[in-house]
């Protein structure tokens, strides 16, 4: 898996793909290439500064393909609540650093787990099926690639003309998309959403094989079922339950709080305490704080984008004690047998936790 790298780089194009849709190129400042390695599907988190003194931080899964060595490309949508969106779309532009941290994620495909592969994407959650597309084309992957693509209006297709084109040039892609024709465009797909008589119609035995999902909630909850009416093995389903376009709106963007104040912890909390390795640093840990609002109040950095339980961006090692956790998602089970934790949701079982950070 790449090791994960934190430095600036530089935007040295912004490309218009639809009215709410930019890419954002970026490249090494110092070097002809990137200062670090990524899998097809995986995210950067990105931090910006709207306002002095307080970072805003948000992922966005990398739409470029790993054997492009001297960029890497992010697709983000304006989001009207997003602070970080807003930031990208109208303050920054060619030229610009922005601090970046990654590459994390599981949610990959490098073609050497399948022998065809079902991408099915909505809206933004475009974004790692086109990294995965352009991957497998640009290293001449022979199996079947079947592509599923659900937009709101032709207007807000993002990659049309690119993906038009692969569909012509690959003999083994198989493009279906969905969507309402805008005024003035043309379109002779169908309209609406993905239904179970095109999954079926485009892919055929789609019981046997390995399918990508990622999209807005609604979206993927309807594909699960549909999917798992016609059959497919839960197995067979991997799902981007972090992405650009799957995080509920409330939660979309996330700032970078500063840390509340600590209060003492009132008698019905009792605090333990935890300490942090390699700051060399204690503190009480109330039974109902996490690691990492621990880590926060004690002024220890922990890496984090989701705080969800969902991205594994914040994944450390316990070393002492015992911790419980509400969602662990995005934490890896072997990664979990050899003690490693998500900050963002370990509690204290009552005793104190040593943890590297």
């Amino acid at each position: 898996k790449p090791k994960s790298w934190t430095g600036q780089l530089r935007i040295v194009q912004v490309v218009r793909e639809t009215p709410t849709v930019q890419t954002f190129r970026l490249a090494d400042p110092a070097a002809d290439r990137l200062p670090f390695d990524f899998l097809p599907g995986q995210f950067l988190q990105v931090e910006v500064e709207p306002e002095a003194g307080k970072p805003a931080r948000r992922s966005y899964t990398i739409a470029s393909s790993p054997t492009q060595r001297a960029y890497v490309e992010l697709t983000v949508k304006r989001e009207e609540q997003g602070v970080v969106s807003r930031h990208l779309h109208d303050r920054v532009s060619a030229g610009d650093l922005v601090k970046v941290t990654g590459p994390f994620g599981a949610f990959t495909f490098t073609g050497t787990d399948a022998d065809s592969i079902v991408l099915i994407a909505g809206g933004v959650g475009i974004t790692p099926m086109m990294s995965v597309l352009r991957y497998l084309t640009d290293t001449a992957w022979a199996g079947d690639i079947f592509f599923l693509y659900g937009a709101r209006s032709t207007e807000e297709f993002v990659f049309r003309d690119e993906i038009e084109r692969m569909e012509q040039r690959f003999s083994n892609l198989h493009v279906i998309a969905a969507m309402e024709r805008s005024p003035g465009t043309v379109w002779m797909g169908p309209t609406g959403p993905i239904t179970r008589e095109m999954l079926t119609a485009a892919v055929p035995d789609i019981t046997r094989r390995r399918i990508h999902l990622c999209g807005p909630p609604g979206m993927m909850a309807a594909m699960r079922k549909e999917l798992a009416e016609l059959g497919v093995p839960e197995a067979q389903l991997y799902t981007e339950a972090f992405g650009p376009a799957s995080l509920p709106q409330d939660s979309a963007e996330l700032e970078v709080k500063p840390a509340p104040a600590r209060q003492p912890a009132s008698p019905s909390v009792a605090a333990t305490t935890i300490t942090f390795s390699v700051s060399g640093v204690s503190a009480a840990l109330p039974v109902d704080q996490t690691v990492l609002e621990a880590a926060e109040g004690a002024g220890v950095e922990i890496p984090y984008a989701c705080r969800a339980g969902e991205c594994g961006v914040c994944v450390i090692k316990l070393l002492a004690g015992d911790v419980t956790m509400d969602v662990e998602s995005g934490l890896a089970a072997s990664d979990k047998a050899d003690g490693y934790i998500l900050a963002c949701q370990a509690k204290s079982t009552g005793q104190p936790l040593v943890v590297e950070a």
